[in-house]
């Protein structure tokens, strides 16, 4: 996927590729030419890599790059003013008069559009992300799988793709028969609506507890009799998931209020990290579509039975053999994913994306791999977004067994760090803004500290460097962008479309090339399903506006023309700021 012809790089490549052709470079050779910035320190504005050429032409990269800035002319009027051989690069100087006209009035122009693309062929992609069970509490694991996949869909949606973004709710199986013989056992209505999620939780650990006979509340009974007792709540359990399979009115009714309860508590998360779906199908929306996703497969001929199962033989890909059916007739998630994948299929989607955790990587691999023996199109076109674990360095927001963080007790811990810094530190005074600027520091904090590398990495939870306004993050890309917002206040936007761009002075040439990155730095998330991509630019570039704010007279420069200039490209980042931190669903403050 290429930058659409409308951007300046797209122009200044299509520049360069002219350039060679002129000199009787193969088109199929010259199309792979990559231009990037040249790193700090070296000469040129731009550049790229001799390598591809070193076949065709049987020479050396160094050697092509000598002959090339030799024989190569720039174009009259263009954005190139002179080729430049560094090693084995060839490198451009720019003419930043044109270039960064060109730029600054391409980002001002579009605005919040800025980056957009036009897709031949748009893809109409369902994001199945967050997924958490009913009746538990959210942990981080789905903080996790939210943000990627709410950042991926504004991404996408961003280049012209149709999302569709699901909350695919653990809402069926066996364990919601235990949770209904323990609300029927031990369940207490009040408490349960005061503290449903927590209360829910209680119960299902309780009657977990009590179907183990070696659970220490069996001490002092004899096994066999441990052994009968634990048999006996089992089977009690089994007893209403068949109820609730049979649809019968009370167990429906009873499993309804515990979703109902879930719901209400997980929704005040979506709420506050500003996360909202298209579909809510759990689990038990696809019930009905077991039977006959269980005879489509038989139907493939790619099912057989083997003691009394179903299932199928993906040993020759290395998949092992997958169950879809036991043999006292349960199905299993595979099954479930089976019928929802189908489904989609039927729905006209042409991709799935899958944000979920590094450990099921090998079961998406089987997932797909049965989708791909059934025939499906769409299995082609789908993808698992894995991401590693989450730890804090300190421990203290684990739970008492050291197992999970919950999603309430970090959003809690960084809404209270954020008030304490935010106190003395803001020229907000009115309560209810500075209310809002703490969760948007906050909740952006947290988002950040999520999507600022690559997500398959180990998240490091350390409040010192996630709230910190000094380096790599969400507050200080922030800051930035208030700043430079704050600076254009009173004046007219249609006054610096029309400004005359005079990009003499090394940190405006810095920053504008780096605007022009923006719409690769979008493509690259997307092609590579990773929005650190933008986090690392947005960084980037608010490092990059603040040497030039401090290098440089902005409201302070005297020469008019020079100050619009500048205010130009000062509106031409924080536009740029602003639209790279909503892709990453951060909210850029009014004021900080």
């Amino acid at each position: 996927m290429t930058i659409h012809k409308l951007y300046p790089l797209a122009q200044l490549k299509q520049e360069v590729i002219t350039a060679l052709q002129k000199i009787d470079l193969p088109l199929e050779v010259v199309n792979q030419v990559i231009i990037s910035r040249t790193p700090e320190q070296i000469e040129g504005d731009f550049g790229f890599h001799c390598a591809a050429f070193s076949v065709s032409l049987k020479k050396s990269p160094n050697e092509i790059a000598q002959e090339l800035a030799a024989k190569l002319q720039p174009e009259q009027d263009g954005y190139v003013q002179s080729f430049l051989a560094i090693g084995p690069y060839l490198n451009l100087q720019l003419n930043f008069q044109k270039f960064g006209q060109d730029v600054v009035e391409n980002v001002l122009d579009m605005g919040a559009d800025y980056g957009k693309e036009k897709q031949d062929q748009e893809q109409k992609i369902i994001i199945d992300m967050s997924s958490p069970n009913i009746a538990k509490r959210m942990s981080v694991g789905h903080l996790r799988s939210t943000i990627i996949g709410d950042s991926l869909a504004k991404i996408l949606a961003h280049l012209g793709h149709r999302i569709t973004k699901d909350n695919h709710l653990g809402d069926w199986g066996t364990q919601f028969g235990h949770l209904l013989r323990a609300l029927e056992l031990w369940g207490d209505p009040k408490i349960i609506e005061e503290h449903p999620i927590e209360e829910l939780q209680k119960l299902y650990v309780r009657i977990n507890q009590a179907a183990d006979p070696k659970s220490e509340i069996y001490q002092g009974l004899s096994q066999t009799e441990a052994e009968e007792k634990a048999a006996k709540i089992v089977n009690e359990g089994r007893a209403w998931f068949k109820r609730l399979e049979d649809g019968d009115p009370n167990a429906r009714a009873k499993w309804q209020e515990i979703v109902d309860w879930s719901m209400l508590e997980f929704q005040k998360m979506y709420t506050i990290f500003g996360v909202e779906f298209d579909w809510v199908k759990g689990e038990s929306f696809y019930e009905d579509m077991l039977q006959p996703t269980i005879a489509r497969l038989e139907h493939c001929g790619i099912v057989t039975k083997s003691e009394g199962a179903l299932v199928i033989d993906m040993e020759d890909q290395g998949l092992r053999t997958v169950i879809i059916k036991k043999s006292d007739g349960a199905t299993l998630y595979l099954t479930r994913d089976i019928a929802t994948a189908l489904y989609r299929s039927d729905q006209k989607f042409d991709a799935m994306i899958y944000v979920v955790g590094e450990d099921q990587k090998f079961y998406f691999e089987q997932l797909f791999g049965v989708l791909k023996e059934m025939g499906l199109k769409i299995a082609e076109k789908s993808k698992h977004v894995y991401f590693g674990l989450i730890r804090l360095t300190d421990g203290k927001m684990s739970t008492r067994k050291g197992r999970v963080i919950f999603l309430e007790d970090l959003v809690n811990e960084a809404l209270e760090r954020t008030k304490k810094l935010v106190e003395n530190r803001t020229q907000v005074t009115d309560a209810r803004e500075k209310e809002r600027l703490v969760k948007q520091i906050a909740i952006g904090a947290l988002k950040w500290n999520d999507l600022m590398a690559d997500p398959k990495r180990t998240i490091i939870f350390d409040w010192d460097k996630i709230l910190t306004m000094e380096g790599n993050s969400a507050p200080y890309v922030q800051y930035a962008q208030v700043r430079a917002a704050s600076m254009l206040k009173g004046i007219d936007p249609l006054q610096l479309q029309k400004a005359i761009i005079l990009a003499k002075q090394e940190s405006e040439c810095k920053l504008i090339s780096l605007l022009a990155l923006f719409p690769e730095a979008i493509l690259s998330a997307a092609e590579e399903y990773d929005p650190s991509k933008i986090a690392i630019y947005v960084y980037d570039l608010a490092k990059t506006f603040s040497t030039f704010y401090h290098d440089l007279p902005i409201l302070k420069e005297t020469n008019s023309q020079i100050q619009q200039s500048r205010l130009a490209i000062t509106a031409a980042v924080a536009e740029t700021l602003k639209v790279g931190l909503a892709l990453l669903g951060i909210e850029a403050p009014e004021k900080m």
